[in-house]
């Protein structure tokens, strides 16, 4: 008999990290590309993409589903209609007998037809609605964004990851956790492929899988999920000072075309931009209407005040990123660059992050300066 392992609440995407895996013992994959906290994994260290900010205390960064939402969206509507017309099909077998002649009701083998039909229907209505009821279950009415904290001060990760009362979780930084380079398939058929991530497991007393989350989005390599760890890892052992920009700042709050910006991302090659982006833009707007549409029935992610303290910025913290003229979000520009437009946007946006007690980058630079000359 086949046993299907759905994903719990706390994971959005449905390649679950470990529903198949809970209760049982790690992989030799798992235990094969194990992450220490003390060793670097490379030379290295690049950050591909993840942050909503960073400062002394703490950083803060996006789980493996963030980008995907778009991608949960379609498939929820993929299997609704299939599910619907799966239903409609039923309906017409089951009201044969009521707008039909009684010749053709009398007729040989029409009730095994109409009964073989009806049921047919039902069927596949039934197994395309548990596969929609399971990817919205998770996805509907929860929060917008399942954050992770990496806070250097209390030597914890935070990682939000329902609205339940037992939805936040908390991890100590130290090699006796579980850390490690994940792999999962994904697509589907002939043409799944395999994607990495940097993943936490939490481990029982004898060793099996109970819980497991992923700091950050999937990659395409191995390497690339190292250069993501040391990152990580770089920041919660050494500090800021010496890490290499962020590629970008996710926006904390998104709008419609901010999210159409993220499903515009991977649609369109820089080679020939502006060509693609006429003929794919439909696809693109039909991928941001659907994240939309799962985003607009959620809330915002709300920490309890006891890791809000532990996560206190410090005032006038020169590391702390985004600065007030720092862009956030994705660039609508070719190449991934701001456009004029972004720009604009930013520099509206600039006096209300000084309010905030953001520093420009010029007035953190000449604070890095100072501080270097009198440690000096």
């Amino acid at each position: 008999m086949i046993k299907i392992s759905f994903p719990s609440k706390d994971e959005r995407l449905p390649q679950s990290i470990y529903a198949k895996q809970k209760g049982k013992p790690l992989g030799e994959w798992e235990m094969q590309n194990r992450l220490y906290i003390d060793q670097p994994a490379l030379e290295k260290a690049e950050e591909l993409g993840n942050v909503y900010r960073i400062d002394s205390t703490y950083l803060e960064i996006i789980d493996d589903a963030q980008d995907q939402i778009q991608i949960i969206g379609l498939g929820g509507i993929f299997f609704l209609a299939f599910a619907s017309l799966a239903l409609a099909w039923s309906g017409m077998w089951i009201s044969g007998p009521f707008t039909q002649s009684a010749e053709v009701v009398a007729q040989s083998g029409y009730w095994f037809w109409t009964i073989l039909g009806a049921t047919t229907g039902l069927a596949v209505a039934a197994v395309f609605g548990t596969f929609d009821y399971q990817v919205m279950r998770r996805n509907l009415f929860t929060l917008k964004r399942r954050s992770i904290r990496l806070n250097r001060k209390t030597r914890r990760i935070y990682a939000i990851r329902t609205k339940n009362p037992d939805g936040i979780w908390e991890v100590p930084w130290s090699n006796d956790e579980f850390f490690c380079i994940g792999k999962r398939k994904v697509g589907g058929l002939k043409r799944a492929y395999d994607m990495y991530d940097v993943r936490h497991y939490t481990l029982d007393a004898q060793g099996n899988v109970v819980r497991a989350f992923v700091l950050g989005q999937m990659v395409f390599t191995v390497k690339q999920a190292q250069l993501q760890w040391e990152y990580f890892r770089r920041y919660m052992q050494d500090g800021p000072a010496n890490l290499p920009e962020p590629r970008r700042f996710w926006a904390p709050r998104e709008s419609f075309w901010e999210g159409y910006r993220i499903c515009r991302r991977d649609k369109f090659p820089e080679l020939f931009e502006q060509l693609s982006d006429l003929i794919l833009w439909p696809f693109g707007l039909l991928e941001a209407t659907c994240r939309w549409l799962i985003l607009v029935t959620c809330s915002d992610p709300v920490w309890p005040a006891e890791i809000e303290a532990v996560c206190k910025p410090e005032p006038n913290d020169p590391y702390a990123r985004p600065y007030a003229d720092d862009f956030v979000g994705f660039a609508s520009g070719p190449y991934g660059q701001p456009s004029r437009r972004d720009i604009d946007r930013m520099l509206a946006l600039e006096k209300y992050r000084r309010r905030e007690g953001a520093l420009t980058r010029a007035e953190a630079e000449a604070l890095i300066r100072k501080q270097a000359e009198a440690g000096a």
